[in-house]
Formats: structure tokens, C-alpha cells, sequence
């Protein structure tokens, strides 16, 4: 891997491994994949989503799995990962469906890679941040990644968030990624407006972040964060409006798998998405992504307005935000941050870090997050993120 001048890793490719099942109705495709595969069959499943789409009741009974999980839509932790890992080992089980949001197939993906290599659940050093196992000689169970959300890209993506104790950590190993990713928008429906619009907002963060924060080496990659926007932002407000569009859906749902692919970061710094490590901190103390996006990521844009290179470059945010954005004209950085402000209130997100209500100082942030995080975040600086906790 190269170095530039600043001392950063730059990311020279991307991996897309995993097979993408797209399109309305595409749910039917699933037992065929799973045909293709074997069994016995284990699928885990978001039990909310169970009882709200009457589709994915049809499936389960039709794949009629030898080993069924129920669970809610809640972080799982290592030692869940651990005993269902175990369970589905006990049961010679060949294939996992996992049926959700990202964190019920963040816990089917790490409990199906464990059946065959037990240590990636072992051997944790005690704090946050990632965990990066050594590579593995074999694959993990094959998984069938069927998304109820579309937010997190987990369906497409080598990453599971996992509790260990009081620390949240991010476990990374090629045998997570999903063998195929059925991606429905008809399974999206029943999200209520205010889901629709965090998964919209968690996208849109993924891509204008790295393109303000780092130069490509490219234009290429710019043109495809901005197209990628440009498509998700109206998809949203159509959604949101009417929770049946399918079409507005699917580019939502399409646009989540996508930009999880990365290519928007080809040549940028790896950790370009730096807001995300802070964002995690809040998640992890129970706040939903919706708010804590809607307040880091307007701090972020102040922060570049006000000429903090590091978080990023204010002629960037112009330009490609405000194309990004819909702006005409030669929008200033001041007017595109404002309009990014205006898009987050529009759709209900607090942009104050006093609005979230929270029982610990920026300090105490600061200090969660640079502990668990440090080295991804650098170059940024610990100052950089007390800036963002202590709002304007």
C-alpha cells in the first residue's frame, strides 16, 4: 500500500465479493439461494420485521429452517455471537438467511463465520475499536443477507458491531461478507418515515464526508459520490411522503448497498468517513444514528467553513456539496452547510449537541471516542473531535 505525503494510507481498491439480488419482489429469489447452497438452514430474524411484513412470514415458513432465531433489532454482543455460533455448529447447520436491519445481520454474519473459525470470538483485548483477526485459511457459512433496512450496508460488508462488556467493538474479516444480498424495496415499506430518513441520512453522511475531507485520485470517484446523492436525497423526500413508492425505495435501498462498496473512497484516506467514530460513540450509549448524524454532521460542515483543513476543504464542501446538494449557482461554503443544516431540520434531526440531552460532557465524549479510536482517526486530532462534541 502507498503512503502520501501527509503520511496517510490512501484505500487502492475496493471489495465487492458479495452477489446482489436487486429489485422489487426479489424476496421469492431467496429459497433458491438457499437451494444452491444447502442444509440444514438456520435463519435469524428481526422478529419486528416478521410481524410488520407479511412477506417474510411467507418465506420463513416457506424455507422452513431447521434452526430459527427470533431476536429484536438490538446490538448484539460477542458472547451472543459466541452461543449461537455454538448452537448452529451443534446443528451441522450449511447455510444462514439472516433476515433484518444491520444488527441482526451483523449477529448472523459473525456467528456463521465462528462455526468455521471459532477464534475470531476469542482472544479480544479488552477496549473499544476494531477488532482484526489474523486471514484465515477457510470460509466462514455461507450467508444469505436479506435486508429490512437500508442504512447500514451490512448485507454487503466484511464488518459486524458487536458489544463486549461495556465497550462497543467492530469486528472486520473477509469470511463476513454475505454470499448474496437479496436487496427488496417491497420489504421496506412498513419503516416508518422517521427510519426512511436516518437511512437516507447515514448514506448521504458516508459519501460527502470523505469527498470534502480527502481529495481523490480521481474525479471519478467525486462524480460517484455526487451522483449517488443527487439520487438519494429526492428518494427520500418521496418515501418519506408515501412509504409505498417502490421506485423512491429502491434507490434508497440500492444507494445503502453501494456506497458501502467504497468506490466513492478509491484513493482516499481509508478512515475518510472519520465523523463515523464519533457518531459510534453516541450510538453505543443508546441514541439512534438519525440524531447523532443530524448533530455531528452539521458540526462537521461548521468546523470546514470555519477553515479546519483536517475535518475538511471548504472550496470541496462549495463545489461538490453544493452539486451534491442541488445548489445553483457558485454556492458559498457558509450556504452550503446552511442547506445541509435545513435538510437534517426538514427531516426532523436535532443539529445541536444540547438538544440530545445527554448525561456526559464533551470531555467524557471526547475521551470514549479517543480511546477506542484513535488510530483510524488520525490524522485527525483529539482537539478535532471535542470540537464536534462541543458544538458551535
Amino acid at each position: 500500500m502507498t503512503t502520501t505525503d501527509g503520511g496517510a494510507d490512501p484505500n487502492p481498491h475496493w471489495w465487492v465479493p458479495t452477489r446482489v439480488v436487486f429489485g422489487a419482489g426479489r424476496v421469492n429469489d431467496v429459497p433458491l439461494e438457499i437451494e444452491r447452497i444447502g442444509r440444514p438452514l438456520a435463519v435469524v430474524v428481526d422478529e419486528h420485521a416478521l410481524e410488520a411484513v407479511p412477506a417474510l412470514a411467507a418465506l420463513v415458513e416457506r424455507l422452513s429452517p431447521e434452526v430459527l432465531v427470533r431476536r429484536a433489532a438490538t446490538t448484539p454482543t460477542r458472547g451472543e455471537a459466541e452461543l449461537l455460533s455454538g448452537r448452529l455448529r451443534e446443528a451441522g447447520v450449511r447455510a444462514v438467511c439472516a433476515i433484518g436491519g444491520g444488527t441482526v445481520l451483523d449477529l448472523a454474519k459473525a456467528a456463521a463465520a465462528a462455526v468455521m473459525l471459532p477464534r475470531l470470538l476469542t482472544g479480544w483485548e479488552p477496549g473499544g475499536g476494531f477488532v482484526l483477526p489474523e486471514p484465515a485459511p477457510r470460509p466462514g457459512l455461507p450467508v444469505v443477507a436479506v435486508p429490512t433496512t437500508a442504512a447500514t450496508g451490512s448485507e454487503v460488508n466484511a464488518k459486524a458491531s458487536l458489544a463486549d462488556g461495556p465497550d462497543r467493538r467492530f469486528l472486520v474479516h473477509w469470511s463476513l461478507f454475505p454470499r448474496v444480498a437479496v436487496v427488496d424495496p417491497t420489504l421496506h415499506t412498513s419503516l416508518p418515515p422517521v427510519l426512511t430518513a436516518e437511512g437516507a441520512v447515514e448514506t448521504l453522511a458516508r459519501l460527502l464526508v470523505p469527498m470534502v475531507s480527502d481529495p481523490p485520485v480521481s474525479p471519478l470517484t467525486d462524480e460517484v459520490a455526487i451522483g449517488q446523492i443527487r439520487a438519494v436525497l429526492p428518494a427520500a423526500e418521496r418515501a418519506v411522503a408515501d412509504g409505498d413508492d417502490l421506485e423512491a425505495r429502491g434507490t434508497i435501498a440500492l444507494a445503502a448497498s453501494v456506497s458501502t462498496f467504497t468506490v466513492h473512497q478509491i484513493g482516499r484516506h481509508m478512515h475518510s468517513f472519520w465523523v463515523w467514530y464519533p457518531i459510534n460513540t453516541l450510538t453505543a450509549l443508546g441514541l439512534r444514528k438519525g440524531p447523532a448524524l443530524g448533530v455531528l454532521l452539521t458540526r462537521w460542515a461548521r468546523l470546514v467553513v470555519d477553515g479546519d483543513k483536517l475535518a475538511g476543504d471548504a472550496g470541496r464542501l462549495a463545489d461538490l456539496g453544493g452539486r451534491a446538494l442541488g445548489l445553483v449557482g457558485s454556492p458559498t461554503p457558509t450556504e452550503v452547510s446552511d442547506a445541509l443544516v435545513e435538510l437534517l431540520r426538514g427531516w426532523g434531526f436535532p443539529t445541536a449537541i444540547e438538544e440530545l440531552d445527554l448525561d456526559l460532557d464533551a470531555d467524557e465524549l471526547t475521551e470514549r471516542t479517543w480511546r477506542a479510536w484513535s488510530e483510524p482517526l488520525r490524522p485527525r486530532t483529539r482537539a478535532q473531535v471535542a470540537a464536534l462534541f462541543r458544538g458551535a
